[in-house]
């Protein structure tokens, strides 16, 4: 077959292509041009265009309609994959193969979101895309959000204040509601009877904060009702804060869902807090760069998914 130069490429466009596809598939240009809205002359002016460029006959008239040339033969599939690249590049994504993917993922998370998404979020990965691997990095808000406008990380999870600075710049999906519950050791005394504000202001408590003492919803609600929280010891973190919770006498105030999933680990109970309101919403953000990757895509499907569990 002769060379085809720049100057044959540009003679080319995507209506020849489908054209002489749809030749290949129906051999009638009566059937192709039905098919493809267009005038019987329009395909027969395409494929002699086609004819003209590979200097080949591409397709013989016959009784039973028309029959490709040795060379049509072996174009077609050539054809087919230049009209699957094109139609990706327009869509703007490839298909995505969990199994077989392999890439590195960086994911801002916080304390709530490490303990509760991440490991599940790993498990998870560990069964459906197992050369797909995991990097959580300690961000949230402001931090996150530059993370992600340098490219540093691919996602966040977490707790933001909205509108999110340059929020256009941003894609934020909610992912699921939360809201806080009082926790203790499983025999703790302030789990008999009801659960008042005036008995939590009696107990000793343990403050999660990676900034020292904060005031949290539990303080705004006491202060309301005159009373004054009474805050022992603080801690940064809620693992360390679990493990002191089920070897004292302290109370916390956490995530029910933290409380949920390490209940049993850590032999603790927890009771909802007798206050309104108090829920928050935890959303994935990342750059509008990657709305359309189907990677990302993906990966919110997942979360969705483990969050919803």
């Amino acid at each position: 077959m002769t060379d085809i130069n720049d100057i044959n490429i540009r003679l080319i466009d995507s209506t020849m292509l489908l054209v002489f596809l749809r030749t290949m598939r129906h051999k009638k240009a009566t059937a192709v041009a039905k098919e493809m809205g267009l005038t019987q002359p329009a395909v027969s002016h395409a494929l002699k265009r086609l004819r003209i460029l590979f200097k080949d006959p591409l397709f013989l008239r016959r009784a039973h309609g028309l029959e490709p040339t040795a060379l049509a033969r072996e174009l077609e599939p050539k054809v087919e994959n230049i009209i699957r690249l094109i139609s990706q590049t327009i869509e703007g994504s490839e298909q995505f193969f969990p199994n077989s993917a392999t890439t590195d993922l960086r994911i801002g998370a916080f304390d709530y979101e490490l303990t509760n998404i991440i490991p599940k979020l790993v498990a998870k990965l560990r069964l459906v895309s197992p050369n797909i691997n995991i990097h959580a990095f300690p961000l949230h808000s402001d931090g996150a959000i530059h993370a992600l406008s340098q490219g540093q990380i691919d996602l966040s999870i977490g707790y933001f204040n909205f509108p999110i600075r340059g929020r256009k710049t941003y894609i934020a999906e909610k992912l699921h509601s939360e809201h806080y519950v009082l926790a203790a050791r499983k025999d703790h005394s302030i789990f008999k009877g009801k659960l008042t504000l005036e008995k939590i202001a009696k107990e000793k408590h343990l403050l999660i904060s990676p900034y020292g003492r904060i005031k949290n919803l539990l303080d705004h609600a006491l202060d309301l009702q005159g009373l004054k929280i009474d805050i022992q010891t603080i801690v940064p973190s809620l693992f360390p804060a679990l493990s002191i919770l089920e070897n004292s006498d302290l109370v916390v105030t956490l995530p029910k869902r933290v409380a949920e999933d390490n209940g049993q680990k850590f032999d603790i109970a927890y009771r909802d807090l007798p206050i309104e309101g108090g829920e928050f919403q935890i959303h994935a953000v990342r750059h509008v760069r990657d709305a359309k990757s189907p990677l990302h895509l993906w990966l919110l499907k997942i979360l969705r998914e483990i969050v919803t569990q």
